[in-house]
């Protein structure tokens, strides 16, 4: 019986060496060729999949993307918005080594992205939805007293922890203070209700 190949685990295959590459050496250490052999296989299978670097380093962003929900998914254990904005926000800071090099990847192709649609909605996928619970977030401990301003310090916390996010990933800005800062912030601007 023939085997049937599982193209979307071979993408998958390729995504996860070009991250290990980018890993050990930065954006500038990944070709098709590099996560060939990073993955043990021929760069055939390679460009059969992604004909250019472009098209795999795309592939691994969306890729880390879907790994970086399932992270803030798992942090999840009820339906508090709250709960589910801090889960968001701290997978932002970039505690996990893999979101620091997302974060790297995205820095990269920002200034592309004025030229390429298809990268530019990468970049943005799911921002709307998540400045959106941030807002609600602060409107919901405005309507418990609060004095906040539910649109703009909304907004604050979200472009707060992209910030330190780019910070621990590039700056070297330690996780535990970033982590300090936001914590102090959402205090703040979202403090506990009820």
């Amino acid at each position: 019986m023939p085997r049937t190949a599982d193209h979307e685990q071979n993408r998958r295959t390729l995504s996860r060496a070009t991250w290990d590459l980018i890993a050990g050496g930065g954006m500038e250490a990944v070709s098709l060729r590099t996560v060939a052999a990073r993955a043990g296989v021929s760069m055939g299978r390679v460009q059969y999949y992604f004909k250019t670097k472009d098209d795999l380093l795309l592939y691994a962003l969306e890729d880390a993307h879907v790994r970086m929900s399932a992270r803030i998914d798992a942090r999840i254990s009820d339906d508090d918005p709250r709960t589910a904005l801090l889960a968001v926000l701290e997978e932002l800071l970039g505690g996990d080594a893999e979101t620091r090099d997302a974060i790297r990847v995205h820095l990269a192709f920002a200034a592309r992205a004025q030229e390429n649609e298809r990268l530019a909605a990468v970049l943005v996928e799911g921002d709307d939805e998540l400045l959106a619970l941030a807002v609600r977030v602060v409107g919901l401990a405005r309507d418990a007293g609060a004095d906040v301003d539910p649109e703009l310090d909304g907004q604050a916390l979200w472009v707060l922890a992209r910030g330190l996010g780019v910070d621990v990933a590039l700056y070297r800005l330690p996780i535990e203070r970033a982590r300090a800062v936001l914590a102090h912030a959402v205090g703040r601007l979202a403090p506990l209700v009820g």
